[in-house]
């Protein structure tokens, strides 16, 4: 492995690492415009998270197959697809006159980033140098991470001084840029044409994805659509089992379900679901909690989050430094000490919040989620050969968006249910203290995965 990147390794990351950045900033910023889209589109709280949800689960659908498209395919080709899906998503938002249309353009969006989120964590795996891999990782998470530091403010200031759709124009010339740089820098590789796509195990996990998240969705309904929730965690639950059976008996599965006989690797793949669970949550909860509760403006809600997430941006290279010259278990323990004090407080000073405080909070636990998410990536693929780095990348990232639209379903549907009977105020005021319950518990969870895989793990060079 070369000791250096060259300029267009550089730019090939950049390029794909811009999908990854203009996925989040649109998720992040249109939280902000929740309230703004229910007014105008007369829509529930529990339908208009379908934005960031559904956007999310497809990005979830898509992800899994990325190691067979990554052996099928040239990433030139995949990168130009992957473009003109984000495109076409981004212009049918714009022009978008009904919710549905909407829905649809994120969707469409979300195919677009599914294909391309994973080539950025390929590229950086592959080719770079294993002294600097904790740094490359790390950037990685930046660039991810970098979007919610502007993703909040962006949508408040696009909202209340223009219109929510500028959003998604704005978005557009760099999805158009970066498919641009990503085709001129990206290398083609070796590639099977031979090798089969096995259409029922993408049916399984397409199915298993919509159910789960379609169950979850809809918990606060559950008095009234018991038989339907049920169907769909059985579904769910059942589409999984099959496709985990299938992967361990067909010749070419879509994931090499090896990876999860790697302890390490399981636990730092757990931990790292229930901290996007935990971050999502956050995303749509204070916002919502400061512009309802506080009477705050759209502005002001996205602002909240702006300190935290810029922390979490920056730390995220500085944990990767941290890792590559002291180990992983430094800044993992330190990142996750902080997260976990940040929620205790968020729950047990509640009647205390203001504005200021809860954005004193949110910054201490994204500190901590910066020096954890870079790491512990890095930890759980260091414990995987380089055979199957692609499968343990594609289900990480799968995991994520799936765990992700969770968190958000769990927080909307407590938030929606709460809120039925009773005034918006009251119902949000005592909503968010149900969710500060929900997200104590997955950071705990996040705690105990962390201990598990560093006490029973594989020894490797972190």
């Amino acid at each position: 492995m070369e000791e250096k990147l060259t300029i267009k390794q550089l730019l090939a990351i950049l390029a794909a690492g811009l999908f990854s950045f203009c996925g989040v900033l649109i998720e992040t910023a249109t939280n902000i415009t929740f309230p703004t889209l229910m007014n105008e589109f007369q829509v529930s709280t529990s339908l208009v998270q379908w934005m960031t949800t559904g956007n999310l689960l497809m990005m979830g659908i898509l992800i899994p197959i990325s190691s067979y498209l990554k052996r099928r395919f040239q990433t030139k080709k995949l990168f130009l697809v992957a473009g003109f899906l984000f495109s076409i998503g981004l212009i049918i938002d714009i022009f978008a006159q009904q919710f549905s249309l909407l829905l649809i353009g994120r969707l469409i969006q979300g195919a677009g980033v599914g294909i391309a989120l994973p080539m950025m964590y390929n590229i950086i795996l592959e080719e770079s140098p294993q002294r600097l891999l904790g740094l490359m990782m790390g950037c990685g998470s930046f660039v991810t991470a970098a979007a919610p530091a502007i993703g909040p403010t962006f949508g408040g200031i696009m909202t209340q001084y223009f219109t929510w759709r500028y959003i998604f124009i704005c978005v557009l010339p760099i999805i158009v840029l970066a498919s641009f740089i990503g085709y001129l820098c990206m290398r083609e590789q070796k590639i099977n044409i031979h090798e089969k796509f096995d259409i029922l195990s993408f049916i399984a996990v397409a199915f298993a994805f919509i159910t789960l998240i379609m169950g979850f969705s809809n918990l606060n309904q559950v008095v009234d659509h018991l038989v339907f929730v049920l169907c769909c965690f059985i579904i769910g639950i059942s589409s999984l089992y099959y496709f985990t059976k299938r992967q361990l008996h067909i010749k070419n599965p879509l994931i090499h379900l090896d990876i999860f006989n790697h302890k390490s690797f399981t636990f730092h793949t757990l931990a790292i679901m229930f901290l996007q669970m935990t971050t999502l949550g956050y995303g749509l909860l204070l916002p919502t909690f400061v512009q309802i509760v506080l009477k705050q403006p759209a502005t002001d809600a996205g602002v909240i989050l702006l300190p935290g997430a810029i922390v979490g941006a920056l730390f995220a290279p500085v944990g990767g430094l941290i890792l590559d010259r002291f180990g992983a278990k430094k800044p993992i323990i330190l990142g996750i000490c902080c997260s976990f004090i940040s929620t205790i407080c968020f729950l047990f000073l509640f009647d205390k919040l203001t504005y200021q405080l809860c954005m004193i909070l949110y910054f201490i636990y994204s500190l901590g989620i910066g020096l954890i998410v870079g790491n512990t990536m890095t930890c759980a693929m260091s414990h995987l050969p380089t055979n199957l780095q692609a499968d343990g990348n594609a289900t990480l990232q799968t995991l994520m968006q799936l765990s992700g639209g969770i968190g958000t379903s769990i927080t909307a549907a407590i938030l929606a249910f709460v809120q039925q009977g009773t005034n918006l105020y009251d119902g949000t005021n005592r909503g968010t203290l149900f969710v500060l319950v929900f997200l104590i518990f997955n950071v705990t969870i996040v705690v105990l995965s962390q201990y598990f895989a560093f006490k029973g793990g594989e020894k490797n060079e972190f």
